[in-house]
């Protein structure tokens, strides 16, 4: 992480901020209120997709056009990894959407 500038290393700290905070609130609203677990698996999901954004923090400084068209590699670890967690984030999400759509 040395190797940032500091508005990527304040994009990769927000990120895991958010993530982590997701995260906190989503376990904490289900131990105190009793919520779903649908619940917890879409905050659980969300935050884990949203950690997974601060791999690549050059994607936020990038025109659009150029985002979607480059393929940026992750900074911080290997791409496939990087993708395997945010589809994991996904996944979560799409089954807690699912079951609480169903039930």
């Amino acid at each position: 992480m040395n190797n940032l500038l500091l508005k990527e290393k304040l994009v990769v700290l927000f990120c895991w901020g958010a993530g982590f905070f997701f995260l906190g609130t989503g376990w904490y609203d289900f131990l105190t209120s009793q919520s779903s677990l649908s619940n917890l698996a879409i905050s659980t999901g969300v935050a884990i997709t949203i950690f997974s954004t601060g791999f690549t923090p050059k994607v936020f400084y990038m025109p659009i056009r150029s985002a979607l068209k480059d393929i940026q590699s992750p900074i911080l670890v290997n791409i496939e990894t990087q993708q395997y967690i945010t589809l994991s984030g996904i996944v979560i999400s799409s089954i807690g959407l699912a079951t609480q759509f169903l039930f």
